[in-house]
This record gives C-alpha cells, sequence and structure tokens, in this order.
C-alpha cells in the first residue's frame, strides 16, 4: 500500500475517475447514501489523498480542505473489500502526516467514533443526521513539537 497526496488540479483524470468511482462505491452503492450528492462540487478545493495496492489501483481516499483552519477531513474511505484490513488505520496515518502540526475537524461517521477516538481525535457535540447516517463532529487539536 502507497500513500501520496495531490491537489485537485495535479490529479490526472484516470485519478480522479478512480476516485470518484471508489466514492461512489463505498458511500452510495455500499452505504446507499442518496440524500446528499457525492459529486458535490467541492472536490477541487480539496488536497485529495490516494492510497494504492500493490497492482496500482485506488483503494483508500481522504480529501483535505487545506485552506480552511482548522483543516477539514472529509470523504474518508477504503474500498468495500479491504475495509476492516487495518488500511483505513494507515490512510488516518498517512492522513496525520499530511495535517502535520495544524489542528482538523470532521464529520465521522458515528458508529466509527471509538476508531477515531483511538486515532487521536474527540468527538464534540451530539450526534446528528447527515446523508440520513448518524455522525459526530471530531477534533484532532494541533500537536505541538
Amino acid at each position: 500500500m502507497r500513500f501520496t497526496h495531490k491537489p485537485f488540479d495535479a490529479l490526472t483524470l484516470h485519478e480522479l475517475y478512480e476516485l470518484m468511482c471508489l466514492r461512489d462505491d463505498v458511500f452510495v452503492v455500499g452505504q446507499k447514501v442518496t440524500s446528499e450528492p457525492e459529486v458535490d462540487g467541492l472536490d477541487p478545493q480539496c488536497v485529495h489523498v490516494i492510497g494504492r495496492d500493490d497492482g496500482g489501483r485506488i483503494v483508500a481516499t481522504a480529501r483535505l480542505f487545506v485552506h480552511e483552519d482548522p483543516i477539514k477531513v472529509g470523504r474518508v474511505a477504503v474500498a468495500r473489500h479491504l475495509q476492516g484490513q487495518g488500511i483505513g488505520s494507515r490512510l488516518m496515518t498517512y492522513v496525520h502526516e499530511v495535517l502535520g502540526e495544524r489542528p482538523a475537524a470532521m464529520h465521522a461517521q458515528a458508529h466509527l467514533e471509538r476508531w477515531y477516538t483511538r486515532l487521536g481525535w474527540t468527538a464534540v457535540g451530539d450526534v446528528f443526521d447527515e446523508a440520513e447516517i448518524p455522525h459526530r463532529h471530531m477534533v484532532r487539536p494541533g500537536i505541538r513539537p
């Protein structure tokens, strides 16, 4: 598994297509998300984290709004056939490397709250609905050297 990241304008058409297919399979097909468009027009504002398997296929992703303070993390996805194998933890470790010392926030699916907590995130506020799925606002404080 190899991880990289790049801004939207640096993505190749093939990479963009693979990212959209992966997110569609995870969120729309796998989780039946229909109330919020997966292609929401915000991708051009993001740095995209890309996880490739040994065959070079994109199997993990996240998008980072790096110009926001705190940085907003979203669309964290691992290919359905690879979920539960530690790839999400590796993806988030790489996301943390990209974040560096900066604080971050996300809307995490509520059933993943304990997992994100183990990775250093803290839940804030009550559970709320987003795309017809329970979510929690979570934050990661800036890391001081």
